[in-house]
């Protein structure tokens, strides 16, 4: 068989109302002794709907129970919103509430103000420290000061430092 041919009687298989087409064994088939396949539950029901009433019956129950479905949802979301109007008119907002928020928010600032004091504290002492040393750096490496001034010096820088540390340790116990 040609492919012309065979494309040709696979459109009319196609083509045949479905009741021929089960009833019927296709020629080239080696089991000619198998009878015709009875007929499905799918196929009997759809002979019952080919009467225009019978399926105008069926629409209406499906159209029905679509209905209903759609009843029992609207009135699932009216009770839902109805909970949730009950409940946002029962949050409110009175004078307690916002002035416990008030006080958090101004103890907030009070602590954000003393971090930022303690900051500037500890970056002028680095800063202070960084100098010193790069005096000490300089004075070091010029030839021009006897060992016993250096070390003089840098016991004046070490007192200095120690002090300067032992202070702010006792502001920050008073703060």
């Amino acid at each position: 068989m040609s492919g012309a041919r065979a494309l040709a009687s696979a459109r009319r298989r196609r083509a045949q109302p479905e009741e021929r087409r089960s009833n019927q064994v296709p020629p080239n088939s080696n089991n000619a002794n198998i009878p015709p396949v009875p007929p499905s539950p799918g196929q009997q029901q759809q002979k019952k709907l080919n009467n225009p009433a019978a399926m105008l019956l069926n629409h209406n129950k499906v159209i029905e129970n679509l209905q209903k479905v759609v009843e029992s949802l609207n009135t699932t979301v009216t009770t839902q919103n109805n909970e949730i109007n009950q409940k946002i008119e029962n949050l409110s907002l009175d004078d307690k509430n916002i002035e416990f928020f008030k006080t958090k928010i101004s103890n907030i600032e009070n602590e954000m103000n003393t971090i930022k004091k303690h900051i500037l504290k500890v970056q002028t002492f680095a800063m202070e420290t960084n100098i010193q040393c790069i005096e000490m750096r300089k004075k070091i490496d010029s030839p021009e000061i006897s060992v016993e001034e250096q070390q003089n010096e840098t016991n004046e820088i070490t007192e200095l430092l120690s002090n300067a540390v032992e202070g702010s340790n006792d502001e920050d116990e008073f703060a």
